[in-house]
């Protein structure tokens, strides 16, 4: 009796341990989290010919998974150009894509590789130019502005013009 109160316990304890860790990896928690590049361990995979970064990918520290979570490309004046997070090597949570000058020139949330949500273009001055949304990774719907006013709203499902 006292071999199967072991067992038991043994394997109650690996059942909820196991759990626990798919849960975390499954969940997508964290992916989108990485703001503080400090909890990561950072390899450099492209420079510019000056030696500069061009291109960066962040993975878990400690991390049995060599999967990268954060992509980072720079400009060659140093400033972002790219960033945003992946989960098994696809984009996962928001990406934000930045002018030259440091500006943010784009928006958008993704899942898995696929676009979802509200994607929002700027211009150099920051003013928004268009705003798309998507659904199933399917751009259903698009707004024009001008001088950050909605000058014209185009629903691509049923091919109309407002």
């Amino acid at each position: 009796m006292n071999t199967k109160i072991v067992f038991l316990i043994f394997f109650s304890l690996n059942v909820l341990f196991s759990c626990k860790s798919n849960q975390q990896i499954d969940d997508g928690i964290g992916y989108t989290e990485y703001i503080n590049t400090q909890e990561l361990d950072k390899s450099v995979v492209d420079k510019f010919p000056n030696g500069q970064e061009r291109a960066v990918l962040y993975t878990e520290k400690n991390s049995i998974r060599a999967f990268p979570v954060k992509e980072v490309h720079y400009y060659e004046n140093g400033k972002v150009q790219i960033e945003g997070t992946l989960k098994n090597k696809r984009r996962h949570g928001i990406w934000t894509f930045y002018h030259d000058n440091g500006k943010v020139w784009s928006t958008g949330e993704f899942r898995m590789g696929k676009s979802i949500g509200v994607f929002k273009i700027y211009n150099k001055e920051g003013q928004i130019k268009i705003k798309s949304y998507y659904k199933n990774n399917k751009k259903i719907k698009e707004d024009y502005f001008i001088n950050g006013k909605l000058s014209k709203s185009v629903d691509l499902d049923k091919h109309k013009i407002n």
